[in-house]
């Protein structure tokens, strides 16, 4: 699902959220604690995903980045949260530049 775009170095990066399909492998302190979280999920009080940022120039993908596993109150709380956004914008730019370098050498 396509969630947000921006322009940077450049580039246009655009932020998705795409199912996630591996189970939350975390250390629970409970069973209760387990089955509240998966609870959150299941009625949408959370969001339960893997991230995905492209970076793009004039419409062709260079670049790449994903975060599985995401789990998050929503879309605001994703990119706002922690940087995890922020890298990803920009592991995509530096994998988009290293593929201009490749194409152009």
């Amino acid at each position: 699902m396509y969630i947000n775009s921006k322009e940077k170095d450049g580039f246009e990066l655009k932020l998705y959220f795409e199912p996630e399909y591996s189970p939350i492998d975390w250390d629970f302190e409970s069973e209760d604690q387990e089955r509240e979280l998966h609870d959150k999920i299941e009625s949408g009080e959370l969001l339960y995903f893997c991230a995905k940022v492209t970076a793009s120039k004039n419409g062709i993908e260079l670049g790449v980045d994903y975060l599985g596993g995401c789990v998050f109150e929503d879309e605001t709380d994703f990119m706002d949260s922690d940087g995890y956004y922020n890298y990803m914008c920009e592991q995509a730019i530096s994998e988009a530049k290293t593929a201009i370098k490749l194409l152009t050498a």
